[in-house]
Formats: structure tokens, C-alpha cells, sequence
């Protein structure tokens, strides 16, 4: 991401749309899991100095959706 504080993100997974806010990090950082509000995936939770907030603006396609959540069940199944 570039200078802008907020910029418009797609999750990688299921094509859900973001708007992703950077925030400077508080005096006691805290390191969270970041996920996917519709498929789960993981998204990066920190830039830097910068926190990222991650606020949903659009819903994937169902049809994507599915197939992003049919994927990633199918990563986490050993073969």
C-alpha cells in the first residue's frame, strides 16, 4: 500500500471487497489474526508501523464465495 491512510482492498480469496484504513500503532502493540469477514482467509493485520483496519464494503459474488470456500477447505485437507 501506498501513503494514502484508507485504499480500496479485494480479499486474494474470495474477491471481497475493503476499504483498509492504516492506523499508527499504539503504545502497546497487540499481534491479532486478521481474517476474511466472508470466506475466512487470512489478510495481513499490520503494515510497518501502521495497524491495518479492514471494513467491509462489498460481498463477494455467491459463486466466488462458494469456490473460495470450497478451495480453501480443500488446501487444509492432507493428502
Amino acid at each position: 500500500m501506498s501513503d494514502p491512510l484508507s485504499v480500496q482492498f479485494n480479499c486474494p480469496n474470495c474477491e471481497a471487497g475493503y476499504e483498509v484504513v492504516r492506523i499508527e500503532e499504539p503504545p502497546h502493540p497487540t499481534d491479532r489474526e486478521v481474517t476474511c469477514l466472508s470466506c475466512g482467509g487470512p489478510l495481513y493485520g499490520r503494515e510497518g508501523r501502521f495497524i491495518l483496519k479492514y471494513f467491509l464494503t462489498d460481498r463477494p459474488k455467491r459463486r466466488a464465495y462458494r469456490a473460495a470456500v470450497t478451495q480453501s477447505l480443500q488446501k487444509g485437507r492432507k493428502r
